[in-house]
């Protein structure tokens, strides 16, 4: 009977202790950087001459040309929104989100990742014409 008993607590020890560690593997802390590198027009065809633009990190803003640090844990991921909008009195709006798993990212590795943005006019003789505008995004884990 007494070596069932310490079987029992054997193996309900080695249970507890990978529960630990699993957990703690997924919930261990990590820091990542996001450079909003670049915004430029792939196309434009008559949808509108002045542009707003923005850009969330995991719901932080991002402007052009800035660096963001979000701390996150390792089994999480990053989500960056991209977003255009036609400056007028009826505007037409395009976004695009990208996740990043940060376990796709290399430590100390810039990785580039870029996100494609329509937008399509919705009213007047330009109807259904679209303006494509490319972000340039360099993440890396730290």
């Amino acid at each position: 009977m007494s070596k069932k008993i310490i079987s029992f607590f054997l193996i309900l020890c080695i249970i507890i202790s990978c529960n630990f560690f699993a957990v703690s593997a997924a919930t261990t802390k990590v820091k990542v950087s996001v450079k909003l590198d670049s915004i430029e027009c792939v196309e434009n065809n008559h949808v509108g001459n002045e542009w707003l633009f923005g850009c969330t990190v995991n719901k932080k803003e991002l402007s052009e040309g800035d660096t963001i640090t979000i701390s996150t844990t390792s089994s999480g991921k990053i989500n960056i929104v991209s977003s255009v909008e036609e400056e007028d009195s009826i505007p037409d709006i395009g976004s695009k989100t990208l996740s990043i798993p940060i376990s796709k990212l290399k430590a100390k590795k810039n990785t580039t990742y870029t996100s494609q943005v329509t937008v399509t006019e919705n009213r007047g003789r330009y109807s259904g014409n679209k303006a494509i505008w490319k972000f340039t995004y360099i993440v890396k884990k730290l």
